[in-house]
């Protein structure tokens, strides 16, 4: 396990304002601005750890955060938490309760945007003579998370306000995610792609690599082509050249044999490998809580004990600090709060009983948001070793669980990826002591507890954004080839077996199972505009009826307005545009809300929580 895992990051960088910063809400809170700021070279890597830091920022609010939201939209996974939860059951109902819902995702997502551009376009006011090599890879991270948070929004919104210049023209209209905005994604990847180079930077120090751009041109890609074109099956359909805008290190049209290529690059040349035993990709094996962890005690007899934050298999992740506090502020998203609200259910049940305590060991507390659907359990067969790897059976692994009297959509199925983790050396009694396996790391230590509560602000394991079995998938996916798939499959423990779509895509849910994936491959899948019978809309309607605890009693989920195809065919899984920024624009042919958020409220807006 890394021992450096708590790492502070360099100061935010600063960027300059736009002509229609209220708009695209990317203001600049700081003293420096583009007339002083960057002054040197050096100056751009304070930038780029700022456009590194709105990741963190998502962090702060988890329900505005890709990877949670995604999560809990798919089928595999319920709103879950408590009956106040709104937020959380709205998400996972595909429809939403209050006007800022994803305010705090759009602000971020063009601070995103701002920043990268802020770097594009100051790197040659400086001369990189003998550094090219420097240079480059600065170019090429800052053209990757362009490309990132551009898809981000995309798939979050669809058609949205977009431009690729140094400041945001006013107005700056939305614009064909299909026909405008994914060529120039595509073509940010591709860049990024070229100008990186292998080994450039320290394995695991959270900036994205060569390796890292492969993988993400291949996951946009797939989805432009399978969502927006409506591929179907990616390995045998004849797919069209792609024309990409002009910029540095595009060089013609994307054809599909090159995204392929590039995933053969990043496969064997980035460095990526396959950690051997699937549990340990998981916090849950770490040294600390291992030894006295019956399912995994065969790892810590071995002394193979977690592969550790920014491990080989990560190729790219959203990492945290010992900077975070519990007090509002932007040192919030420095904690992995994701890991806070999807850990065990708080409060108790009608016999006094709570969890997160010595019975429940080695999970902590928390939330209770974003638990797994009892029909997505019942689906994945037991045989595969990845099942108990990925959900935790409270009914069956702890000693006690509640099922709260405030508890809805609960199912007794928990996420061992996400879930905070304790140890034997930790203390229950008060949440400042050493709560969490990480507030007895950082207590051995002598890392100073800057959040003041253990059970919310010790929680710094990374969210894995790209792992290299995801890599491997793609590859399989587009070539048909089913080599990459047996790898993984091999990794896993499970049978081998030939390629089909049918296996591909089973494969890819069992492999990436909790880790936000899931939602829009089968968007990709199913092609915009398929209608209630599409794939995405078939398997989200699975969830009517499935089993769920409210308040302690079993009973059966349902829809809160109409039903999951419909409202998936409504949306074809957009999330409506925070309406505070259509009335700032006030003008429909700048920017417009998406359909099925529209006038009719009673099917997209969930007053209070189902009752169920």
């Amino acid at each position: 396990m890394k021992k450096n895992l708590l790492i502070a990051l360099a100061a935010v960088g600063m960027l300059s304002l736009t002509s229609c910063e209220d708009f695209l809400d990317s203001t600049n809170y700081t003293q420096a601005n583009s007339s002083n700021y960057p002054a040197a070279a050096a100056d751009l890597n304070k930038e780029l750890a700022a456009l590194y830091g709105v990741m963190n920022q998502f962090c702060k609010d988890p329900l505005q955060t890709p990877w949670l939201v995604w999560n809990i939209m798919s089928d595999d996974t319920n709103g879950g938490g408590g009956t106040g939860d709104i937020e959380a059951h709205a998400i996972g109902h595909l429809m939403t309760n209050k006007d800022e819902l994803y305010s705090l995702a759009w602000h971020n997502t063009y601070v995103g945007i701002s920043r990268a551009n802020a770097v594009i376009y100051s790197v040659d006011a400086f001369d990189w003579t003998g550094k090219e090599t420097t240079r480059n890879q600065l170019l090429g991270e800052a053209y990757f998370m362009r490309g990132l948070f551009y898809l981000w929004g995309t798939q979050f919104w669809g058609d949205i306000p977009a431009y690729w210049s140094a400041a945001a023209p006013d107005p700056c209209p939305q614009v064909s995610a299909k026909e405008v905005i994914y060529p120039h994604i595509l073509a940010d990847f591709v860049s990024a792609s070229n100008l990186m180079t292998n080994g450039a930077t320290t394995w695991g120090d959270g900036h994205a690599m060569k390796g890292t751009a492969e993988g993400y041109l291949a996951r946009a890609y797939m989805f432009y082509q399978g969502f927006y074109n409506k591929a179907g099956e990616l390995a045998s359909a004849s797919l069209a050249d792609i024309e990409l805008p002009e910029q540095e290190g595009v060089t013609g049209p994307l054809t599909k044999a090159q995204v392929v290529s590039y995933l053969e690059d990043c496969i064997n040349n980035s460095g990526a490998e396959l950690i051997p035993d699937y549990r340990r990709l998981w916090q849950y094996t770490n040294e600390l809580t291992a030894p006295d962890y019956e399912y995994v005690k065969d790892l810590a007899d071995a002394k193979e004990y977690w592969a550790g934050n920014g491990n080989k298999e990560q190729l790219f992740q959203v990492q945290f600090t010992n900077v975070a506090t519990w007090n509002g502020t932007t040192a919030m998203g420095f904690t992995n709060m994701t890991s806070l609200y999807v850990s065990l259910r708080v409060d108790e049940n009608e016999l006094g009983q709570s969890n997160g305590g010595i019975e429940t060991f080695p999970y902590a507390k928390g939330w209770g948001q974003g638990v797994f659907n009892m029909n997505a359990v019942k689906e994945w067969s037991d045989s595969d070793p990845r099942k108990k790897a990925t959900v935790l059976d409270c009914d069956t692994e702890l000693k006690q669980f509640a099922y709260t009297t405030s508890c809805s959509e609960e199912t007794g199925k928990y996420n061992k990826k996400w879930i905070a983790v304790t140890c034997s050396e930790s203390t229950w009694d008060k949440d400042a002591d050493a709560y969490t396996w990480w507030g007895v790391f950082r207590k051995n230590h002598d890392y100073t507890l800057t959040s003041g509560n253990s059970m919310q602000g010790d929680h710094f394991t990374d969210i894995i954004l790209l792992r290299l079995s995801d890599v491997m998938l793609m590859h399989t996916e587009l070539t048909g080839n089913p080599e990459m798939m047996n790898r993984v499959q091999k990794r896993a423990g499970v049978a081998t077996t030939g390629y089909s779509w049918t296996n591909l895509q089973n494969e890819r849910r069992w492999e990436l199972f909790g880790e936000g994936i899931r939602f829009n491959d089968l968007r990709r899948w199913s092609g915009i505009d398929g209608g209630e019978n599409c794939l995405a809309a078939l398997a989200l309607e699975k969830q009517n009826g499935s089993e769920v605890n409210y308040t302690g009693r079993w009973t059966f989920m349902k829809h809160a307005s109409s039903s999951w195809a419909q409202r998936y065919a409504k949306t074809n899984g957009f999330l409506p545009i925070p309406p505070g920024q259509i009335n700032i624009v006030n003008n429909p042919e700048v920017l417009k809300q998406n359909p099925g958020w529209g006038t009719d409220a009673s099917d997209w807006n969930m007053a209070s929580t189902p009752v169920y």
